[in-house]
């Protein structure tokens, strides 16, 4: 049964990614609104079949399977913020397929579902500590999408192609701010998460912080990837461009970070 409603969770995350791209190329207002609401109903769904299964299972978040759901549905919460605080929906031709591609994994890994859960991390510090990071990576995403944007309208700028998608974007002035924005928001939870986690190897006997651990030198790698842009933008007046390149950068160590390290290296994290 979970398969199923799962496998309509993710037809409704492609049909809304289609209909954001179609935006996009058509400038179809209507389109834009029956895509947003489509996200909306796809987050809301999200979040019954997440709470459900924390129900049924006693765990938010244990194995892969999991953690991509989970990010999935961060991503999208993080789009409809932003749309609902910024009035911009054009933002979701970005965001919404990269829900969409994680909502994929976490469906091709539901082989891990009803697989046993250690007692320790049942408990609400792993909860904590991994939704933290998860909505922070989801900011980074925004990020991103705002730095693509940046870098597409740049371009239509310099090769003076004044089309469609130039009208829909927002100013670059805009872009760049909110892309600022998104890595402030990413940096701040991002932080969170990190000292949730130390605090929850402080009183877990089972697991004990360690420098050394791969994931622990990755996450902290890609937080310093970060900081180090809003500093150098603080002191030096790093804009446009080069956040735009940075948000690009960043989103490639948290990808490594979140996947790459378990798949190369060994670390005592599950995901």
């Amino acid at each position: 049964m979970s398969s199923r409603y799962f496998f309509a969770l993710l037809l409704v995350y492609l049909a809304a990614s289609i209909l954001h791209v179609l935006f996009l190329a058509t400038g179809n207002r209507r389109i834009a609104k029956f895509a947003y609401w489509l996200t909306i109903g796809g987050f809301v769904l999200h979040s019954a079949f997440i709470l459900l299964r924390w129900q049924r299972v006693g765990h938010l978040m244990a194995h892969w399977y999991d953690s991509t759901s989970f990010l999935a549905w961060a991503i999208i919460l993080i789009y409809l913020c932003i749309a609902h605080l910024t009035r911009l929906r054009t933002i979701g031709v970005f965001v919404v397929p990269a829900a969409f591609i994680a909502t994929l994994v976490a469906y091709t890994l539901q082989a891990q579902e009803d697989t046993a859960v250690p007692a320790y991390l049942q408990n609400y510090w792993l909860i904590a500590h991994s939704a933290v990071i998860f909505l922070a990576y989801a900011a980074f995403v925004a990020a991103f999408g705002f730095g693509l944007m940046y870098l597409i309208e740049e371009k239509k700028i310099r090769e003076k192609q004044h089309t469609l998608i130039f009208n829909l974007l927002p100013a670059l002035g805009r872009s760049d701010e909110l892309c600022h924005k998104c890595i402030f928001v990413g940096v701040i939870l991002m932080t969170m998460g990190i000292l949730i986690g130390v605090l929850w190897t402080q009183y877990a006997t089972e697991v004990k912080w360690t420098w050394v651990d791969s994931k622990v030198i990755f996450t902290i790698a890609t937080w310093l990837i970060y900081v180090l842009q809003l500093s150098i933008r603080q002191i030096l007046g790093w804009r446009g461009r080069k956040t735009a390149y940075s948000a690009i950068i960043g989103l490639a160590a948290v990808l490594f970070t979140y996947a790459g390290v378990n798949l190369f290296l060994p670390s005592i994290h599950a995901f």
